[in-house]
């Protein structure tokens, strides 16, 4: 069976992916009761295997060929003598199978790619592997976007998740980053561009503006979290990046360009999955900034949601798509 039978398990809390006896096992330990992303990359071309732990390369083997032709696929048990002895005891989701070798780089952006609403032809889907779609509030409607379509949104017509979707927004000190194309068309008035939500309560307006158009990031540590940026100018589209790491703290750019950061600090999360709203707050700003005074007015293109910090580059490259 060697190089015949292909497999992806765990095996002593480490990744294994393997062909019968040649296998490359990974690194680094699973962790109980948490999610992980994780990834096989075989490449006939190079006959190299790879496994990837949460979009990092964990373990790799080369030369050797892939030599099966057929056969059964089973899912959640490996093939054994007897049959079905060998059961995943766990939780698996959004399992894929690509016909080609993915790139490192693709295999990071399916790890930690939370959400990517492009608006090109949808209000409200989502354009990553997720599918975390939204539910309109009112009648947003499409419109010539920075990029292709975006969403024109108002005090009352925005998208939200009707349902709580975004696990990772909710873990203390987990990096993330927001990245968007924002126009506001109306007056400022401390509007809502972003905000999260869990059932708890727990709340916090993650992109605003002032009542004098200043862009406004916030964040948690026990409390309130405030970076400011500069004025967001009317009918003119703005590329706004909000990166987090504990010790980066909150980093604010705009169209690309570093502008000004918190600090490092701890950030401390709901401890459960969050609600999205996008262009609203769904009544509930007032809960973790007050005054505001709801919905934002304007345009939102391009809004991509990552599990990890994005790097000054990797803004740069967003912002100048």
């Amino acid at each position: 069976m060697t190089n015949k039978c292909m497999y992806f398990l765990v095996r002593n809390y480490k990744l294994t992916c393997g062909f019968g006896a040649n296998d490359t096992s990974g690194a680094t330990s699973l962790s109980m009761n948490a999610w992980s992303h994780v990834a096989c990359v075989y490449s006939f071309e190079t006959q190299t295997l790879q496994a990837y732990l949460n979009g990092i390369l964990n373990g790799s083997r080369s030369l050797f060929s892939f030599q099966g032709s057929s056969g059964d696929t089973t899912i959640g048990v490996t093939y054994a003598i007897p049959p079905g002895s060998n059961y995943f005891d766990g939780y698996l989701a959004l399992m894929q199978f690509v016909s080609s070798a993915k790139t490192p780089s693709d295999i990071l952006r399916d790890a930690t790619l939370m959400a990517y609403y492009s608006f090109d032809t949808s209000l409200t889907t989502d354009n990553s592997l997720n599918g975390i779609n939204t539910t309109t509030i009112g009648s947003p409607s499409l419109v010539p976007g920075r990029v292709n379509q975006a969403i024109q949104v108002n005090p009352s017509a925005s998208v939200y998740t009707s349902y709580t979707s975004f696990l990772l927004l909710g873990v203390s000190n987990q990096p993330h980053t927001y990245s968007l194309w924002i126009k506001p068309t109306g007056s400022y008035a401390l509007p809502t561009i972003l905000f999260v939500i869990a059932q708890t309560g727990w709340c916090a307006s993650i992109i605003m503006t002032t009542a004098s158009g200043h862009i406004v990031l916030h964040s948690y540590s026990g409390a309130l979290i405030s970076v400011s940026g500069s004025i967001i100018p009317l009918n003119t589209w703005t590329h706004v990046g909000a990166t987090y790491c504990p010790s980066s703290g909150f980093r604010l750019y705009i169209n690309g360009t570093f502008y000004a950061t918190s600090g490092a600090f701890s950030y401390v999360a709901a401890g459960t999955s969050l609600y999205l709203f996008i262009g609203g707050d769904g009544g509930y700003a007032f809960l973790s900034a007050p005054g505001c005074s709801g919905g934002f007015t304007g345009s939102v293109d391009e809004l991509f949601m990552y599990s990890r910090e994005l790097t000054a580059s990797e803004i740069l490259v967003a912002a100048n798509p």
